[in-house]
């Protein structure tokens, strides 16, 4: 285990001894074990440039230690960092909160997806916006989307009703400022780059709903 140049006659690991290493590896490694998405915004901004300038370095690092990959998506100003358990150790590792979205919330980034990058409402910006848009402009998909909703939360489908669908699309914009796929602020939010990593992870589901009544789509 682990990486020794005898050249350089340095530790694999040369992020450890870079200048800023005592300021970022623990925000890094805290964010990265809650299954945060890293990229050029805010406070994550310092957090990101280190990845950046390090990246060989970290991805051996977490490999090596946790069975864990480091990657990237994204280009330019869109790029973000994140972990991705390596099969061969999923299920072994409790060293990091593999924290698969609920149906539910899935099924929400879905529809804000469609909202701003299909149908270009593109200056979205707050959860009672985004609630009033679904209630009013998406009529046509509320039977649709409650009877969804209904079957992966296991209710009956008379339970849900517009107020009990606010809630749900208010927990799951709480879920993705969590995990870096928005910035919330009260009612205010906004998209982030790492949002795009919703289709790449659940892509599948949108065009076979049957796939929607499995309990962890990411299983």
């Amino acid at each position: 285990m682990g990486n020794f140049d005898q050249k350089e006659g340095v530790s694999g690991y040369s992020f450890l001894q870079a200048p800023d290493a005592q300021e970022a590896v623990a925000p890094i490694d805290y964010a990265f074990r809650n299954g945060e998405h890293i990229q050029l915004h805010g406070k994550q901004e310092f957090m990101f440039r280190f990845i950046e300038s390090n990246y060989e370095s970290i991805k051996t690092y977490y490999r090596d230690f946790y069975g864990a990959s480091v990657e990237s998506d994204g280009e330019s100003i869109n790029k973000y960092f994140y972990i991705e358990i390596l099969p061969e150790s999923r299920g072994q590792i409790p060293y990091f909160n593999r924290y698969p979205l609920p149906n539910e919330y899935v099924i929400i980034g879905f529809l804000l997806y469609k909202i701003v990058f299909i149908d270009g409402f593109i200056e979205l910006d707050s959860i009672s916006a985004f609630q009033r848009i679904v209630r009013q402009d998406y009529e046509e998909l509320k039977p649709g989307l409650y009877r969804i909703l209904a079957r992966v939360k296991k209710p009956t489908p008379t339970e849900l009703d517009d107020e009990k669908v606010d809630t749900i699309i208010e927990k799951a914009l709480k879920e993705f400022n969590k995990i870096g796929w928005v910035d919330l602020e009260d009612d205010r939010f906004e998209i982030l780059p790492s949002f795009q990593r919703l289709v790449k992870l659940y892509g599948d589901y949108i065009n076979d709903p049957k796939l929607w009544d499995k309990e962890d789509p990411q299983s």
